[in-house]
């Protein structure tokens, strides 16, 4: 029969020849480098060169690579899709091959076996090659198999005996086939049968590529129907079929459209890319930078008539792996208007905690310290109190601790109530009844504690309610029950309260703006969060933030920040933190030319008063000409700035052609 590896069948055990061959290509190989290319496979070939470019050694008895218990089941957790969705096909191949001497693995993206099934017997001598969970089976490590080559390749692979590189498992043979992302074709895993080669059956490789097709088309059904599932306002209008749904991956490809959205776009099927629609785009953009859904945005799509709510969501396979990207478009109502716009956004936002501790930025101990508090509060259900200046992040904070907390499933409702005229705020918190003032639903309306039921109520801006609404407040805090203005029947609530404020309540309750009782009351758990000032050393991290998150907006990329302008924003004192912090960043790179950020390209106060700032930008910008030979083009390049804008700074700083020379 013909030697060469043929894709459905195999070279039986018998072929005592062809071993036999193998084994002396593989020592003429080892010894000499001589390539048996008229014996073995193209892909065999190339997978001993690069075992030997690695320097593994071909003589290795046992894989030396491989991890503790307790990182193992780290990556297991990281991997904890994959792993749910392949096993039930291992169990059944384990069944199905139950007595054959096999164990089915399957390993993560870079070879590292995450679990595997088989008979105890086979499980023992796998065990003296250290064939097993923990261990590394990459090329790197472990020389030609066919995990290894699998990943090399990411193409189905069928290794036999003498074909390994090294000696170790030269009595083994494995069949092992690439799990896929379905969209971006990366791998994702391997799914590989292994056992003495006597046991193996001539379709096992066929076997194994069925399984990992399998696993594969699996996790692409889960894109659509997990999509629709995690989208919270989707999910409730599917049976009307309102929603035209655009299924994109992390490239922002188009791969599935429904027929609702054909009919709202009629020439959705010839686009290719959702960056033919730079309104989705943007809100994509921003779904695919923070991880987070972008939901109730009302737009027009390329100057077409019709409106509509867009709700973009990402699908995750894992915390770190973007599978792809569902975009939900829904027809506004005729009598539908900005004003309304606005008001939808606001609520669905204050429905939906967006934040966790991940998106938290920063090093500095004062910020460490207050993040590990907040941690800390998660676990408790306690009413909280955050302080801390405007613009440090309360509410990020607030939002944080609901994700962690045992309430996370049910609603973050948020309210500020600084920005509620004073003859709403308490229906706004309490909700009303029919009739109960001039222009009130004739249904009546919930108000936020009820809406939090369940949840978490974040309580903005607290030293700003007027004192008649807090006696309301600290009966609520103190029963749990609430009435609607203009009712009489008592509603039982079960909320958390975290309430924030950057004033000193303590002396709002010394001058009688705030009462006492409520102070204590909602100080059970006090969190302050520290200024921007009090933790500088984080601003090179937050600027860099805010650089990915706005340079598309601008059409940048790759935006660098001058070493003076830095000092200039580490030496700020920041009274509007991180709020403020973000919109210097955003006026910086609307002033920018080039791709530098310089002191001249930051707000004026910023650099009032800094003198020795000017000094220090006007040596650097001499340092730069005299290492240009006084060329001022090369300079104004090596500044990422136009030459135009070099000769005004130059004169802005009083640098002369005399000066450098």
């Amino acid at each position: 029969m013909d030697t060469k590896f043929i894709y459905k069948g195999l070279p039986r055990p018998e072929s005592s020849n062809l071993i036999s061959g193998i084994q002396t290509a593989w020592v003429k190989y080892i010894e000499e480098g001589i390539k048996p290319e008229s014996l073995l496979r193209s892909e065999i070939i190339a997978s001993w060169e690069r075992s030997k470019k690695f320097g593994v050694n071909p003589l290795q008895k046992q894989v030396e690579e491989s991890i503790g218990n307790d990182e193992l089941s780290l990556f297991q957790e990281k991997n904890d899709k994959l792993l749910h969705y392949a096993r039930p096909d291992m169990k059944f191949l384990a069944e199905s091959l139950e007595g054959s001497g096999t164990i089915i693995t399957i390993s993560d993206k870079n070879g590292l076996l995450l679990d595997m099934y088989g008979d105890r017997e086979i499980l023992r001598r796998a065990e003296k090659i250290n064939f097993l969970p923990g261990s590394v089976w990459s090329e790197e490590v472990a020389g030609t198999n066919a995990i290894g080559t699998v990943i090399k390749n990411k193409m189905p692979v069928q290794i036999l005996f003498t074909e390994h590189f090294c000696t170790g498992w030269q009595d083994w043979i494995c069949a092992a086939a690439p799990i896929l992302n379905p969209f971006s074709h990366e791998l994702m895993g391997v799914l590989d049968i292994s056992g003495k080669w006597r046991n193996i059956h001539p379709h096992t490789l066929g076997l194994a590529i069925s399984k990992a097709n399998n696993i594969t088309r699996y996790i692409e059904r889960i894109i659509y129907h997990e999509g629709l599932r995690m989208n919270p306002f989707l999910t409730a209008t599917l049976g009307s079929f309102e929603d035209g749904i655009i299924i994109a991956d992390e490239k922002k490809n188009i791969l599935r459209t429904n027929t609702k959205v054909e009919s709202f776009i009629n020439e959705i099927n010839k686009k290719k890319s959702l960056k033919d629609y730079p309104e989705i785009e943007e809100l994509v953009d921003n779904v695919i930078s923070s991880k987070l859904s972008v939901v109730e945005n009302e737009l027009t799509l390329n100057g077409m008539r019709d409106r509509f709510i867009c709700t973009v969501h990402p699908v995750m396979f894992d915390r770190n792996t973007l599978l792809g990207i569902v975009v939900c478009l829904r027809k506004s109502a005729q009598k539908f208007n900005a004003k309304e716009s606005k008001s939808i956004i606001s609520a669905a936002d204050s429905g939906i905690a967006r934040y966790t501790f991940d998106h938290m930025i920063g090093s500095a101990p004062t910020f460490v310290k207050s993040v590990d508090k907040a941690r800390k509060a998660a676990s408790l259900d306690s009413t909280l109190l955050l302080t801390g200046e405007s613009g440090t992040g309360k509410e990020l904070f607030a939002q944080a601790i609901h994700n962690a907390s045992e309430r996370s499933h049910n609603p973050f409702i948020a309210l500020n109530c600084g920005a509620i005229p004073r003859e709403l705020i308490e229906s706004e918190l309490f909700g009303y009844e029919q009739g109960a003032f001039t222009g009130a639903k004739q249904k009546g309306s919930k108000g936020k504690f009820e809406l939090a039921d369940g949840g978490t109520i974040f309580l903005d801006e607290i030293g700003d309610m007027p004192l008649e609404v807090q006696v309301h407040l600290l009966r609520v805090l103190e029963e749990r029950m609430i009435m609607r203005v203009g009712g009489d029947k008592v509603i039982p609530i079960n909320v958390r309260v975290i309430a924030a404020t950057h004033k000193n309540l303590m002396d709002a309750v010394r001058t009688g703006t705030f009462r006492a009782d409520l102070y204590y009351r909602l100080r059970v758990i006090e969190l302050k969060i520290p200024s921007v000032r009090d933790r500088s050393s984080d601003i090179p991290l937050l600027v860099k933030h805010f650089l990915k998150q706005l340079s598309g907006k601008f059409g940048k990329k790759d935006i660098q920040v001058d070493l003076q302008a830095m000092r200039c924003l580490q030496s700020y004192s920041w009274p509007g933190n991180i709020r403020e912090l973000k919109n210097v960043i955003e006026q910086a790179i609307f002033n920018m030319e080039g791709n530098t950020i310089l002191p001249c390209d930051l707000p004026s106060e910023l650099l009032a008063g800094e003198e020795q700032s000017v000094t220090c930008e006007k040596e650097h910008f001499i340092t730069v000409i005299k290492a240009a030979g006084g060329n001022i083009t090369l300079a104004a390049e090596r500044l990422g700035i136009s030459r135009a804008t070099m000769y005004r700074k130059m004169k802005q700083l009083g640098i002369s052609s005399e000066t450098v020379h």
